[in-house]
C-alpha cells in the first residue's frame, strides 16, 4: 500500500483530481491552483492508516473542467468550485471530498467513455465529468480542461502496478481552531498598524524582511489587504515565540 504523502515536486501542478466520499475536506497539493483569497494556516489532514500531512494554507479553487467526453469547442468546458480547499504540498494527489455535495451532485456510472459527472446542484447542468475507468487506475478522477482553457499539466502521481487508498480526514478540533484563528486575523488585520521596530527586528533575525515573510507565505507585498495580514501573522508567530 502506497503512503498518502510525498516529497517529489513538479513543475507543473497535479493533474488527479479524486473524488473521496469518505474524505471531509478538499485538498489540492499545489499552490496555483487557489485564488486571492488563500490563507496561510499551519494545521494537518490525516490518511487512512492515521498518518499525519502537513497544511500550510486555505483558500477557494476553481477547476478547469470538460463537462462531456462527446462535447468539443467552447462550450465543452465547465467550472467546479471548489470552497475551503486545504494546501498539503506533500499529498500523493489532489482530493475532492465529500463537502462538494453541498453544491453539486454527482452522478456515477461506469461507462466506456466515462466514470460518471458532477452537476450543479441547482439547475442539473454539467460541470465536469469522470475519466473512463481503463484511463485511471480505478479512482474517480476529473477530467480537466488541457490548454489554453486549462493549465499545462505534470504527469499522474499514480503507479499502476500500486495500491492507493485516498482519505483526507480533518479533525474538527483543527477546523473549529483554524475558523477561530482566521476570524482573529481578519479583527487584528483591520486595525493592524506599520511593523513595529520588534517585529521589523524578528523579520530580519527569521526572514530577511517583510517582502521575504510575505511571499513565503504566498502573500503579496504591494496588496493592502494582504499585507495587513501578514503583520497580523507575525504577531501571532511572535506571541508563540513569547515576544507579546
Amino acid at each position: 500500500m502506497e503512503p498518502l504523502s510525498q516529497t517529489k515536486e513538479n513543475a507543473f501542478p497535479c493533474p488527479a483530481w479524486v473524488f473521496s466520499n469518505n474524505s471531509n475536506v478538499h485538498v489540492a497539493k499545489d499552490r496555483c491552483w487557489f485564488g486571492d483569497d488563500y490563507t496561510p494556516i499551519e494545521s494537518f489532514v490525516t490518511d487512512m492508516l492515521g498518518n499525519s500531512i502537513k497544511v500550510v494554507g486555505m483558500g477557494t479553487v476553481n477547476l478547469p473542467t470538460h463537462i462531456s467526453p462527446t462535447q468539443t469547442g467552447p462550450d465543452s468546458h465547465g467550472n467546479v468550485c471548489l470552497k475551503n480547499v486545504l494546501h498539503a504540498p506533500t499529498v500523493i494527489c489532489d482530493i475532492i471530498g465529500r463537502p462538494i455535495l453541498h453544491d453539486y451532485e454527482v452522478n456515477l456510472g461506469d461507462q466506456r467513455e466515462h466514470s460518471g459527472f458532477i452537476t450543479n446542484s441547482c439547475d442539473g447542468s454539467p460541470t465536469a465529468y469522470f475519466k473512463p475507468s481503463s484511463a485511471t487506475v480505478g479512482f474517480l478522477e476529473v477530467q480537466l480542461s488541457e490548454p489554453p482553457s486549462g493549465p499545462e499539466l505534470g504527469p499522474s502521481p499514480f503507479d499502476s502496478s500500486a495500491l492507493y487508498m485516498i482519505h483526507a480526514f480533518w479533525p474538527d478540533s483543527e477546523r473549529t481552531r483554524i475558523a477561530g484563528l482566521l476570524t482573529s486575523r481578519q479583527t487584528k488585520a483591520k486595525h493592524v498598524g506599520p511593523p513595529t521596530s520588534a517585529e521589523k527586528a524578528w523579520l530580519k533575525t527569521h526572514y530577511g524582511n517583510e517582502f521575504k515573510f510575505l511571499r513565503s507565505h504566498g502573500l503579496r507585498i504591494y496588496n493592502k489587504k494582504e499585507r495587513a495580514e501578514g503583520r497580523s501573522i507575525i504577531r501571532d508567530m511572535m506571541s508563540k515565540d513569547g515576544m507579546d
